[in-house]
């Protein structure tokens, strides 16, 4: 099966930050020496909180593609960044009506190393 792409675009908000998390392994010695190296070959993991509105027609086949990539891998682009395969976090899908005709998406984009 083919890694499909996140095409949509999301909207910037104030308030709107990535996180970077970094696994690291220390070794603290007696003499003050701390020891420091990454933990295994990708130590570094980015999640984003994205959001996006429009018109229910058009935000339905964004809530299918999210609510379809909880598991499996997607291409997306975060801000500033280069494109990489991201999930979705399982519990931050959020839909909410803003109108009869209107929504609201938000979800979580958590980078992940396979499909």
């Amino acid at each position: 099966m083919a890694i499909e792409t996140f095409t949509w675009r999301t909207q910037i908000q104030s308030g709107m930050e990535g996180t970077f998390d970094h696994r690291v392994r220390t070794a603290q010695f007696g003499d003050g020496y701390k020891q420091v190296s990454g933990d295994g070959i990708n130590p570094e993991t980015q999640s984003w909180p994205v959001s996006m509105a429009g018109r229910n027609a058009e935000m339905l086949p964004v809530l299918t593609f999210i609510r379809n990539h909880t598991v499996n891998s997607f291409i997306w682009t975060p801000p500033f960044g280069v494109a990489g395969l991201y999930r979705v976090v399982s519990d931050s899908v959020r839909a909410s009506p803003l109108s009869s005709t209107a929504m609201t998406i938000t979800a979580t984009f958590e980078q992940s190393f396979a499909p």
